[in-house]
């Protein structure tokens, strides 16, 4: 099993008011307070920093949903701790559905908790809509000198001679580590540099800055002319890359298959808290959801930013990052 030293480990530190009355008086005044909600401008999180896959989702949700809603939509940059620091944020706000979270559920949340601990759960959470489900990718600088994955295996065999960009605790990590794992290569061979967000980490790839890293394939379309991409880490190579599927690469240099981590799945989080405090709330907020990713006209800006506008809603997609929190739960040793 590989470990962590305590050194390279991302740590960070860290209701609903009830409404009483009787009869009527009861009935009348939660009916204006749901008519009257939203009053004051809701809060989208980004726990990353702007300029990512999660930050571009936010910022093309947030006019459209201040238009269904009535009242202004604000993204709010929190980065830190892989995503755990905004997550922990938004658990401490009152879960009114004034402040939502916009995030990766698996892996970043999960690993937040997992591995980096975050002080929050992972059932403090609730999935609106998985928006967005990407598939990783292992891929270097276009310039590299690894035309191919067993290149690139074969100088990992020697300790220090390539480097990695990574967000601690990530799916991309994590794949990365059993992989290595997969080939008796040590962890300690590679040297990782680590990223607080998706765009910097792919701006490192991009810029030659690191040999190879091991991200989100459709969320680094805008730098896919400066790469090359050695593995599909996927069941199937849905856009065309041209090369082969990881445990197929792996396969070919007398390795065990290993498990695939789970893609990307972004869209929407609230405190769970929401639904059974303000039902109505919690539906209103659905329906604007659902409504604007739906439209065409959101489909066409989701399309120009690079990124997902799937609509599952929340049963479907709780149950899809439910199941990939689980298959981390069982690999998160690994890394820590």
């Amino acid at each position: 099993m590989l470990k962590f030293s305590g050194q390279s480990r991302r740590r960070f530190i860290t209701a609903a008011a009830a409404l009483g009355a009787v009869g009527l008086t009861l009935g009348a005044g939660v009916a204006k307070a749901a008519d009257d909600w939203p009053a004051d401008p809701i809060n989208i999180v980004v726990p990353f920093k702007a300029g990512g896959s999660a930050d571009r989702m936010a910022r093309t949700l947030a006019e459209p949903l201040s238009a269904e809603l009535g009242v202004p939509v604000v993204v709010e940059n929190r980065p830190g701790g892989a995503g755990g620091l905004g997550a922990t944020y938004v658990s401490q706000q009152p879960a009114d559905g004034n402040t939502m979270l916009l995030m990766q559920a698996t892996p970043y949340l999960a690993n937040a908790i997992l591995v980096g601990g975050a002080p929050v759960k992972w059932e403090d959470f609730s999935f609106l809509n998985a928006q967005w489900n990407d598939y990783a990718i292992w891929a270097v600088h276009k310039d590299s000198p690894y035309q191919t994955f067993d290149q690139l295996a074969e100088a990992m065999k020697e300790p220090g001679k390539v480097s990695s960009g990574i967000i601690y605790g990530n799916g991309g990590h994590l794949q990365t580590l059993l992989a290595m794992q997969a080939l008796n290569i040590p962890e300690t061979n590679v040297r990782f540099v680590t990223y607080d967000g998706g765009a910097p980490l792919r701006t490192a790839l991009a810029g030659n800055q690191v040999d190879f890293e091991v991200l989100a394939a459709r969320g680094a379309a805008s730098v896919m002319d400066n790469l090359r991409v050695l593995s599909v880490v996927n069941d199937n190579d849905p856009d065309s890359m041209g090369a082969p599927l990881l445990n197929d690469a792996l396969s070919a240099l007398g390795a065990d298959p290993q498990p695939i981590i789970g893609g990307n799945i972004t869209g929407l989080l609230v405190p769970s808290a929401l639904k059974a405090d303000h039902p109505d709330r919690y539906t209103r907020l659905v329906s604007a959801y659902e409504t604007v990713v739906t439209s065409e006209a959101y489909k066409a800006a989701a399309v120009e930013a690079g990124i997902g506008s799937d609509w599952l809603g929340p049963e479907a997609s709780q149950a899809m990052v439910d199941s990939a929190y689980q298959a981390l739960s069982e690999l998160s040793d690994v890394i820590k």
